[in-house]
């Protein structure tokens, strides 16, 4: 990872639909008001295409799949932004059912 993150600052997104129920997890940067909301395509078996590979964390959190500029993330505001990715990028029709 070419960024580092403050270990004491993430945050749980969550989307719950009708079908899925999915997570992801952002990390704020240190030194900066950014978050990373990074997501493990593999738990969800879906196969990360296009994925660079400096954008992946671990095992556990994934790969970071888009950022929001703010100093403090809600909760509310982080899961519809998790949401909108989702949706804009197909993920729903692409995993396994849970």
């Amino acid at each position: 990872m070419k960024y580092e993150y403050d270990d004491s600052m993430h945050l749980h997104l969550d989307y719950f639909g009708e079908e899925y129920d999915m997570e992801s997890i952002a990390y704020k940067r240190k030194h900066e008001d950014v978050w990373d909301v990074f997501f493990n395509f593999s738990f969800y078996g879906i196969s990360p295409s296009k994925m660079q590979e400096n954008a992946y964390m671990d095992e556990y959190a994934g790969y970071r799949v888009f950022s929001v500029h703010a100093n403090d993330l809600s909760w509310e505001f982080g899961s519809a932004k998790f949401e909108e990715w989702l949706l804009g990028h197909g993920i729903l029709e692409k995993a396994v059912q849970k």
